[in-house]
């Protein structure tokens, strides 16, 4: 079987012949690259593909390269969550505005004049970052910093056209040929009160503004209704097999009443309307999700990805499959802190995955990833173990 192959039937909740693979190493591929450290037999300039070939596992395409752009336009939006990275499978239009833009330093200053209102965000990418292997650039100015901004980004959200670029993402579907699926990118946000939570405000004084402005920041989600359902509608009929929607969700920021009333009918929506065209819903769940875990399995969510169990979290893998009763299947169960040499010494590694292995056993509904993503001080020995293990111990049903 073919990478792909696995990763779908697994996704499926069907049988693939051995446990499927497949690491994350781009935010490491990145901070290497730029640093010169590298393994010493790959070039400064080696693909990221090359390297995951090497490693022996899949490819983990799943979310878009936010920083490759071909001209400024494709991430100049990044500051409300709007972009048009190559890959997607949607572009979105903003009609009725106009975007001014100027570079101060590390920093660009984003400016959206409307008939209803101007409002602004500053969007950061420096060389720490660049070293760190950061794939995304970091909102230091939130758009929203007073009550009138809600309607000027209510405004601007009703008015965003989103077309479908089938093309573009049949590019991308192509570069991952038979090494994985290739998610079509729906949002990092799950729904519009999410959108808010995360791309808008920082967390803190997001709850301050439910307190303060509950009627404005309620018109601003009822408003971004259209951008969420153009999106919805568009990937449901694109070519792709697996759409992503939604990431970084946490017990502690998306509380459970929140995640149930404000995220939860979205995520369901997306896979009623995906699943009735034979498609799988992805979310990205890298945070702690104890108190998610039951919202998590009755969302309609097929791939709960970059799963991270303890030590980094509260719950051990044996503790998700129990909560997610064979209905989601876990992409994940890597902790990155396990391929850090000042974390776990070598035989406390080799302990520990062997164990993992014990507790992913008999191996249904699981792709086996690094949560989230493979780290910049990785030691890159231990990504070639794992490809052994799974080679030695991943055949299906594992008995362990």
């Amino acid at each position: 079987m073919t990478h792909k192959e696995r990763m779908l039937e697994a996704a499926r909740g069907e049988w693939p012949d051995r446990l499927p693979w497949v690491p994350r190493i781009d935010l490491w591929h990145n901070s290497n690259s730029m640093r010169g450290t590298l393994p010493s037999k790959y070039r400064r300039d080696a693909a990221l593909d090359e390297i995951a070939d090497d490693i022996g596992g899949g490819y983990h395409k799943l979310v878009p390269e936010f920083l490759k752009v071909r001209s400024p336009e494709d991430n100049v939006d990044r500051g409300i969550g709007v972009y048009r990275l190559w890959g997607m499978a949607y572009r979105p239009e903003l009609t009725g505005v106009e975007r001014e833009v100027k570079k101060e330093g590390d920093t660009t200053l984003v400016t959206y004049h409307t008939p209803v209102g101007t409002v602004s965000c500053k969007i950061l990418y420096n060389e720490e970052m660049k070293r760190a292997g950061a794939s995304i650039t970091w909102i230091s100015e939130h758009v929203i910093k007073e009550p009138k901004d809600y309607k000027t980004l209510g405004y601007i959200f009703k008015n965003i056209k989103i077309r479908p670029d089938f093309e573009s993402y049949r590019e991308y579907q192509k570069k991952a040929g038979d090494k994985g699926f290739a998610a079509a990118f729906a949002n990092l946000s799950a729904s519009p009160m999410h959108h808010i939570m995360k791309e808008f405000l920082d967390a803190t004084q997001f709850y301050l503004e439910m307190y303060d402005h509950p009627k404005e920041m309620r018109q601003l989600s009822e408003d971004m209704e259209p951008y969420f359902d153009q999106i919805f509608r568009v990937l449901v009929d694109s070519p792709a097999e697996v759409i992503f929607s939604g990431a970084n969700y946490d017990e502690m920021i998306t509380y459970p009443p929140f995640f149930k009333e404000h995220i939860l009918p979205y995520i369901q929506r997306l896979a009623d309307m995906a699943h009735a065209k034979g498609k799988l819903v992805l979310g990205h769940c890298d945070g702690e999700n104890k108190g998610l875990l039951d919202l998590i399995a009755n969302s309609g969510m097929d791939i709960a990805e970059a799963i991270c169990p303890q030590p980094m979290t509260k719950v051990t893998v044996r503790e998700f499959k129990k909560a997610f009763r064979g209905k989601v299947t876990i992409f994940g169960g890597i902790p990155s802190v396990a391929l850090l040499g000042e974390s776990m010494a070598e035989a406390e590694f080799e302990r520990f995955m062997k164990n993992l292995f014990r507790e992913i056993a008999p191996g249904d509904r699981f792709i086996l990833g690094v949560s989230d993503t493979t780290p910049p001080d990785a030691k890159f020995e231990r990504l070639l173990r794992i490809t052994e293990m799974v080679q030695e111990w991943g055949q299906l049903p594992m008995k362990f």
